[in-house]
């Protein structure tokens, strides 16, 4: 049927298979006149829409995103509430239209619609939709922490599949606990660990001996707490009010800061490692009368330090850029710090909410 209705809460499978229909159907070289893209349609834009034709060879393809007409959530200006007195037979003209216009679509011209919500069967205008529509539901993977979720392990499996790698089903189970079943965060993570691998395997399609993603690798690409490293990086590039409002997003979302402050404990031991290298291999440089101290680019860096300090070359040249400024001495200064901030909170003198916004702002 030339008439689409995409639904669901899944918005990166729904955006997935837009991506697809449009490669489908669309003549790229006829694009520019075939092919448009609009928001929250109402009903007499749809009817006008019907109408359009193709402009040369092809198909005419016409896609509606952020569609609320199928949602009982839409806005007070919808047509199927009970309108005013007066106003009852324009919207049934409306929709009587609405059903002539669908019927009589030219065969090569597509009305595909994007709606991020459930498709509510009960209301008139998706009644009349049923009739001309072919309707996909994109229903959100259940997920619970602890749980077994075939459906999950099944999705991990395939994206992992096509980014050209295997991947442990403990894995997707760590990704989906740390991101809450958000699939589009948990395809970034399943792409960028794919890319640390493949360099090795050629980039070729899986098979029993192909690199799997481990939960080992995945733990140290994509921490649980990946709020906390964000929060880093503005700590250490000095964007204080980023930093600000993000202790107090952290917070509202972590029930104990102790977990936390571990994790920035790691992640300071790392940089206070990698920064420590660097001043040697600096201090090794020529000096003396004339020779000013000189300074290496990052990337040079990263290489003289690879055979130190064993982490991938790409972790390892991210890191050299956000310490590249930063004191060593300072480093020091606060994870002594943090570290006195933990026994303040494991002695009882401090609870951990106030040892976190401490070691931030102080």
């Amino acid at each position: 049927m030339p008439v689409i209705i995409l639904a669901g809460e899944e918005e990166l499978l729904i955006s997935e298979k837009l991506e697809a229909l449009k490669e489908k159907l669309v003549d790229p070289a006829w694009a520019s006149f075939n092919y448009s893209r609009n928001s929250t349609p109402e009903l007499k834009q749809i009817i006008d829409a019907a109408a359009a034709v193709p402009f040369g060879p092809g198909n005419k393809v016409l896609v509606f995103d952020h569609c609320e007409l199928f949602s009982k959530k839409r806005s007070n200006k919808s047509d199927d509430e009970a309108p005013a007195k007066g106003k009852a037979a324009k919207s049934e003209k409306l929709l009587d239209d609405l059903d002539k216009s669908l019927e009589h679509l030219a065969p090569n011209t597509y009305l595909i619609f994007s709606c991020n919500s459930n498709f509510d069967k009960t209301l008139k205008v998706s009644k009349v939709f049923e009739k001309h529509a072919n309707i996909e539901i994109f229903e959100k993977i259940k997920f619970w922490a602890g749980s077994h979720n075939e459906a999950m392990l099944n999705w991990g499996r395939k994206r992992a599949h096509k980014a050209g790698v295997l991947i442990e089903d403990e894995a997707i189970d760590y990704l989906a606990e740390s991101t809450e079943g958000n699939l589009r965060a948990m395809s970034m993570e399943i792409e960028k660990a794919a890319i640390y691998l493949l360099p090795k395997a050629g980039g070729e399609a899986p098979s029993k001996k192909d690199p799997k993603i481990t939960l080992d690798l995945i733990a140290e690409l994509s921490p649980h707490y990946s709020n906390v490293f964000a929060l880093l990086d503005g700590w250490i590039h000095g964007h204080k009010e980023q930093v600000l409002s993000g202790i107090q997003e952290l917070l509202s979302k972590t029930p104990s800061a102790i977990p936390v402050m571990a994790a920035i404990q790691t992640t300071l031991s790392k940089w206070l490692k990698i920064k420590a290298a660097s001043e040697r291999v600096i201090a090794s440089l020529p000096a003396g009368r004339g020779i000013q101290r000189r300074d290496i680019p990052v990337q040079d860096m990263a290489k003289r330090l690879q055979s130190e300090i064993k982490i991938n070359p790409w972790i390892l040249k991210n890191d050299l850029e956000k310490i590249h400024k930063v004191n060593l001495d300072y480093l020091v200064k606060k994870k002594q710090e943090l570290t006195r901030l933990e026994k303040s909170v494991k002695s009882g003198l401090l609870d951990d909410n106030s040892a976190l916004v401490i070691f931030f702002t102080s």
